[in-house]
This record gives structure tokens, C-alpha cells and sequence, in this order.
């Protein structure tokens, strides 16, 4: 069950005071921000998620139970599709571990809903980074995760029930997805420093929590649901692999250093690929590549919108290679050195079709109130016989 919310998502602008004070520096909760709210998330929108077992796997369909992951195999059977024979979650495995207290954790939700997919689309166009979204559905008192950080920005969205949210003092600095940022559970603890504050999140509510920040959440009423999208964005480390090509060019680079090379030696060969990784980043053309993976770094989001293309019916494109032309009162197509009368019955709708990227013939219809079916459609055949529209 997916409805059409209203243009707004959020209630109001994240205005100047998020980006100057808190974005990338210092969480934030904003009450009531989200309309809508139970049109996007609900318990009976879950209920026919879950319901579509062929999209879910083990990658993408999570339990966990007092901060313990469960097994896949514990909450799985062989499922016979048209896809074949696959693991699919079981749905009276999956409902006997969660009146137990277990929690589920859907990722990459937003490619499920259409709703939650606007929110990322939103939240992208906010703060131009590339966004994610994980749903985590939790019962009273039992909580799936203990202090942790996250790699990314964090805008967590609130849909059902209550959490509470612990916020700790300590934030790692910049951290990525590497070993050296894969701290045990009980190392996190103490590295998350004194609690600082509790923050409830009530349906309609969002949470902002910086990259690196420790938190954790415990729900304090049966059936609480929030979406976490995580937020990332370009990094001067992601650069390297879209310039990776420049330094296997590089003839320096691919040298080879002579075994018994002296200490001066090496030192004149680091001061030389010190100078080289220089010549190579500090070009127009490196600009040029870290300006377009800025431009092009957020997912690209696009809906279908069959429906509409049913009410506006068959589309036609114009040729890039004919043009429109009038002289001494007279209409004209010319294609190169070709050129072709427009019948005089006809000039005012193919001028208007050359005004156009693409028409139909109900745009027309619309247009030429006083102009019959039959002769519009007369029209639109003479130019699709021609290759004007095709």
C-alpha cells in the first residue's frame, strides 16, 4: 500500500542554522517534522513489504536479538519460485522470533517503496550526498545494536511506536569503510565516552546524527519503526580511483626501483613521485574530474509514471534534422538541401508541432479545439510517412 503524499515531505526547510550549526558537526532532533508520516511507514505498509518474499535475501533482511545477529538459517527456508528454488525468510519463523523480541532490519528499503524513495530523493537534494535508507522495526526493551558509529551521516525518520535514542559524547574522526574503523563491540563502549542525552522519537519526528558520533536506541514500546538513510558524500580519497588511469599513464609510475638503491637514492625517487602525483592532480583536466563527480556523486532517482503516460497517449518525437521554415506567406520542412511544401490546411498545427520537444495527438486535440479528429490525425501520419515524427 503506497499512497501519493502531498508535495511536501517535510513540514519545513532545513534552514541556515541545521547547515551552519549541526550539519556534519552536532546531532539534531526536529519534532513533528515529517508529513504524512503514516502514508510512508506503517505497520500494515510493513506488513505488505515483508509480504513480498521474493525480493527478500540474506543480504537484505536482517534479525537481530539483544544485540546478537541471528542466523540466517534460523529464520529461512527453501522457497520455489519462477526465479527457481532461493532462501526466502519464513514468515511464521520470522513472527515467532519477533514475539520473542527480536528486530528487523530491512535494508535498502527505499528501493521497495516509492514513498520512502521521495524521502531519499529529498534528503539527496538537500545535502547533495548519496542516500540509503535501512528500516529497523524493534519490540519493547530488546535492542539490536549497543553504542556504535555509522560511516555516514545518519537522518532518521521516525514511523511507529517510541525510541529512545542515547547520545555519547565522542565522535571518530572521519571515519570510512576499512579494518582500521572495525572496533569490537566492547572497545565501542568505552570508546563512546559519558551519555550526553536521551532523545524520544515519536512518529513524524527525524534525528540527525553526524558521521562518527556514537549512539544506540532502544525501543520502549512494541512495533517502533524508524528509517535510518544514511547520507555519504564525495571524499578526496574518491577521487583516486576515478584518476587511477592518469598514474598507470604515468611512465614514472610504472618504473621499477632497483633493489639495492641507496638511502639518498630513494629519497630522490619520493621526492620525484611527490612532484609527479603533483603534475598529475594539479591539471585543469583533474578539476574537471572532481567537479563532475561532485555534480554526478548522488544515486540518480527516477520514478516510472506509467499511468500518466496512458493519459497523455502515444508520444511523438521531433526530428532533430528537420526544421520548420515560412517564407512569402508559405510554410516549409527542409532537411539539408530538401525541401517540402506544408499544405496550407496544415501550417498552423505543424507549427505548433515544431514549437514542441514532442506531441500527442490529445495535446493537439486540446490546442485545435476547432480542427477535427480526422484531420489532426491526417496530420501526424503525413509527418511520421516523412520521419518528422517518429
Amino acid at each position: 500500500m503506497e499512497l501519493e503524499l502531498s508535495n511536501k515531505i517535510f513540514r519545513e526547510d532545513f534552514d541556515h542554522n541545521f547547515f551552519s550549526n549541526h550539519f556534519g558537526k552536532q546531532y539534531l532532533h526536529k519534532k513533528n517534522l515529517v508529513n504524512n508520516f503514516d502514508e510512508i511507514v506503517s505497520l500494515e505498509i510493513l506488513d505488505d513489504l515483508l509480504s513480498k518474499t521474493n525480493i527478500w535475501n540474506n543480504y537484505n533482511f536482517i534479525m537481530m536479538l539483544d544485540q546478537k545477529k541471528i542466523s540466517y538459517n534460523d529464520y529461512s527456508s527453501l522457497s520455489f519460485d519462477i526465479t527457481g528454488s532461493n532462501n526466502r525468510p519464513n514468515v511464521n519463523k520470522v513472527q515467532k522470533l519477533v514475539s520473542k523480541g527480536a528486530s528487523i532490519i530491512l535494508n535498502d528499503i527505499e528501493k521497495y517503496n516509492s514513498n520512502l524513495l521521495r524521502v531519499a530523493d529529498e534528503l539527496q537534494k538537500l545535502t547533495h550526498g548519496r542516500c540509503q535508507g535501512n528500516l529497523y522495526f524493534s519490540m519493547a526493551s530488546h535492542q539490536a545494536f549497543g553504542p556504535h558509529f555509522d560511516l555516514h551521516d545518519v537522518f532518521a525518520i521516525h514511523f511507529e511506536g517510541k525510541k529512545i535514542w542515547n547520545i555519547y559524547e565522542n565522535i571518530e574522526n572521519s571515519p570510512i569503510n576499512h579494518p582500521a574503523f572495525r572496533i569490537p563491540p566492547e572497545e565501542r563502549v568505552q570508546r563512546a565516552g559519558k551519555l550526553i542525552d536521551q532523545v524520544t522519537l515519536n512518529p513524524g519526528d527525524l534525528l540527525y546524527i553526524p558521521r562518527g558520533q556514537y549512539h544506540d536506541a532502544l525501543a520502549s514500546e512494541d512495533g517502533a519503526i524508524h528509517v535510518a538513510f544514511g547520507l555519504t558524500y564525495f571524499k578526496p580519497i574518491d577521487l583516486m580511483s576515478s584518476i587511477w588511469e592518469k598514474f598507470i599513464l604515468n611512465q614514472f609510475m610504472r618504473n621499477d626501483i632497483k633493489q639495492n638503491s641507496s638511502k639518498e637514492e630513494l629519497k630522490i625517487i619520493l621526492s620525484k613521485f611527490s612532484k609527479e602525483i603533483g603534475n598529475i592532480i594539479e591539471t585543469d583536466e583533474t578539476l574537471g574530474i572532481l567537479e563532475n563527480n561532485l555534480k554526478n556523486w548522488p544515486y540518480p532517482i527516477e520514478e516510472y509514471s506509467i499511468k500518466n503516460l496512458v493519459l497523455e497517449g502515444t508520444r511523438y518525437d521531433l526530428s532533430k534534422t528537420v526544421k520548420f521554415h515560412k517564407r512569402d506567406n508559405k510554410s516549409f520542412l527542409i532537411s539539408g538541401s530538401n525541401e517540402v511544401l506544408v499544405p496550407s490546411k496544415f501550417e498552423k498545427i505543424t507549427e505548433f508541432i515544431f514549437s514542441k520537444q514532442y506531441i500527442t495527438e490529445k495535446l493537439l486535440m486540446s490546442e485545435f479545439k476547432d480542427i477535427s479528429r480526422k484531420e489532426i490525425i491526417e496530420c501526424i501520419n503525413n509527418l511520421k510517412n516523412m520521419k518528422v515524427l517518429y
